[in-house]
């Protein structure tokens, strides 16, 4: 008789879920009480103009039919800030919510998104690289010639215009290898270094990007994207001791958070935007 007054029971509250949640957005914890949870679409662009390979570059009128759709289509393009008011505080979310994140900080972002994304009332998390902020040389070398990134004026005012939110992508762990004499892949520990050795060097590079952030925009950065999207055990546990909230990598998919528990905002997934994707298959891939 207790075995199938249980079942009913779990029975009834299946059926509930079902007709009252029926995208799946409620999940129970460990001890059997509803704990909300929400599907969090994770954008990827980079460099925006008409030269480019289009795996990492997007051009203007590409990158406004997408939020032009975005926009028609319902969904809020939401802030890192907002995601984390979500999970520590309860503070609700639009109901079809997207983040646009926007790796290594070009000047493009500031001439071409920009506008665009205040156009259409869109937030977006720019990940810049310290070493070559304001730059357009690759640590000053004058032979290597790199594309320009903006520099502290441009993070600030858009910074300030609420619609953009400056992050980090390190210091300078996202290195290129052929312009390197020795070459550390992504944040990962070099062959034969120790560990000790590699935590005084993550954390000092760490730490020289926060600083420069919080110079250029007066917050320090509370989101870290991983260079080439490379993580270790040790680095997420040394970026949660220095602050950080929210990692986010380059593996393709669809990530979830939920309230009330923060490691659900490590190691969040994205997908990125190939520049030649039409706003239609942006919309499908999101659905």
């Amino acid at each position: 008789m207790l075995i199938c007054f249980t079942a009913a029971v779990l029975a009834l509250i299946v059926g509930l879920n079902v007709l009252f949640d029926p995208l799946g957005i409620l999940e129970f914890n460990r001890l059997g009480r509803f704990k909300y949870s929400v599907r969090i679409p994770i954008l990827m662009y980079h460099h925006f103009g008409d030269e480019g390979s289009p795996e990492v570059t997007i051009s203007a009128d590409a990158f406004e039919s997408h939020m032009k759709a975005l926009s028609d289509a319902g969904y809020t393009a939401i802030s890192f800030e907002d995601l984390h008011e979500y999970v520590f505080s309860g503070a609700p979310l639009p109901d079809r919510p997207v983040l646009i994140t926007i790796d290594d900080g070009y000047m493009s972002v500031y001439d071409i998104a920009f506008p665009i994304l205040e156009k259409y009332g869109m937030k977006a998390t720019v990940f810049i690289i310290g070493v070559f902020h304001g730059k357009s040389l690759y640590k000053d070398n004058s032979y290597w010639r790199i594309i320009p990134h903006f520099g502290d004026a441009e993070a600030l005012e858009m910074a300030s215009s609420g619609i953009l939110s400056i992050q980090s992508h390190s210091y300078d762990m996202h290195q290129y290898e052929p312009y390197e004499d020795a070459y550390r892949e992504g944040v990962l520990r070099m062959r034969g270094e120790r560990r000790a050795a590699y935590i005084e060097v993550f954390t000092s590079d760490y730490e020289l990007a926060a600083a420069q952030i919080e110079n250029a925009v007066g917050t320090r950065p509370f989101v870290y994207a991983y260079p080439y999207g490379k993580s270790s055990r040790l680095s997420e546990s040394l970026l949660k001791t220095m602050g950080i909230e929210v990692t986010v990598l380059t593996a393709s998919g669809v990530s979830t958070v939920i309230r009330d528990s923060p490691q659900s905002l490590y190691r969040l997934k994205r997908l990125n935007v190939p520049g030649d994707m039409p706003a239609e298959e942006l919309l499908i891939m999101i659905g």
